[in-house]
């Protein structure tokens, strides 16, 4: 039997769950529009229950992972109300190992040394390299900071199609995708060519 009061008797409105879960109205429908969340029903009276908190709870933390939504929704697909909480009180993967800087999440995707590590106390870290200047084989940086040979060559080419509309390319291209890539010009052209007339 369930007390009233208690934690499994808690129905919230649209706005206590956006207040509780730290979220916009719109975002919760959103949610709901692409199976993250369940439905809670139609019209004003909809009411939100735990099991609609904790998983929202947990779409947020799975975000700060830098999930995609994609990910996020095949992660809680068959997971019930008990299983979202339970992944809930379990201390995400950064937070265990005391990463909590943007740092040291960067360090950890390129494969760098933990934090605590001898290798970075007592020392200043390299820095990253920037996204302007590609690094290049021969760079004298690390190894697991070094891009492959064949992104360096590679360079996007913005083709405009209107004031408004471009197409982005990364060069280069096979001559299958070439060929491709002339028709789509072609006929965006002649689109937009027929939208003006």
């Amino acid at each position: 039997m369930v007390e009233p009061g208690s934690q499994l008797d808690m129905t919230l409105d649209l706005n206590d769950l956006c207040r509780q879960g730290d979220v916009t109205a719109r975002t919760v429908r959103y949610y709901v529009q692409q199976g993250l969340l369940p439905s809670p029903g139609l019209g004003t009276g909809a009411r939100y229950g735990p099991g609609h908190l904790a998983r929202l709870r947990l779409i947020r933390r799975l975000q700060r992972d830098h999930l995609p939504l994609a990910e996020i929704r095949r992660r809680l697909e068959g997971l019930d109300d008990e299983a979202i909480q339970a992944r809930l009180e379990t201390p995400p993967p950064g937070e265990a190992a005391g990463t909590n800087s943007a740092v040291d999440y960067v360090r950890s995707a390129l494969g760098g040394p933990a934090p605590d590590t001898p290798e970075v106390l007592g020392r200043r870290a390299p820095p990253l390299p920037s996204p302007a200047a590609p690094v290049k084989a021969s760079s004298p940086t690390p190894s697991r900071l070094a891009r492959p040979a064949a992104a360096d060559r590679a360079q996007w080419e913005r083709i405009a199609m209107t004031p408004d509309v471009e197409i982005h390319v990364r060069r280069p291209l096979s001559r299958e995708d070439n060929r491709r890539l002339e028709k789509l010009l072609e006929e965006a052209r002649a689109l937009f060519r027929k939208e003006e007339v």
